[in-house]
């Protein structure tokens, strides 16, 4: 008890090394895919996120991710392949290097392979993680989001996709 309240102060101060109101970090990376549409599919998928400080807490998230999942089955069927743009705001908790944020954005997605035309779709992203501080320019990141994409625009693929990533990420923050 003694130290509660010096250890809470800390852990809810402004870190010297974290984003703040007009600084940015650009970082990319690689991860696990599961697509949960008509059928559940293993993949891998590689993204990149740009995030720009508000305040303190809330930052502006672009973001850009392309999974591909493998033809599945006996018969040779088209890969899957799903390319996201999002863009959303986040919300951290500075708690010195180590920061856990959660994300919310809006997705439009380019869809195509699994035997039908391309087709483009409006969705949802839900996500979250925590960022590493390296140092005051080198943030890595362990990022996982759930997509949901009910909104069928065009083409022909109608299945409403459904995806999970997790993404190890490594940017600079400038």
């Amino acid at each position: 008890m003694r130290w509660g309240c010096p250890l809470l102060l800390i852990l809810w101060s402004g870190s010297a090394f974290a984003l703040g109101p007009g600084e940015a970090s650009l970082s990319g990376g690689v991860g696990p895919a599961v697509s949960l549409g008509e059928r559940t599919q293993a993949g891998v998928q590689v993204g990149a996120r740009l995030v720009r400080g508000i305040s303190d807490a809330w930052a502006g998230r672009l973001g850009v991710q392309s999974a591909w999942y493998p033809s599945a089955g006996a018969a040779p069927a088209p890969s899957l392949h799903v390319t996201t743009q999002a863009i959303g705001v986040t919300w951290a908790l500075d708690a010195l290097n180590f920061v856990p944020f959660a994300d919310i954005g809006l997705l439009a997605a380019d869809v195509r392979g699994g035997g039908a035309n391309a087709s483009w779709h409006l969705g949802a992203e839900l996500g979250g993680g925590f960022d590493y501080l390296v140092s005051r320019h080198l943030v890595t990141s362990l990022v996982a989001h759930v997509d949901y994409l009910p909104l069928h625009l065009t083409g022909g693929y109608r299945d409403r996709p459904l995806q999970a990533t997790l993404a190890l990420l490594v940017g600079r923050a400038f």
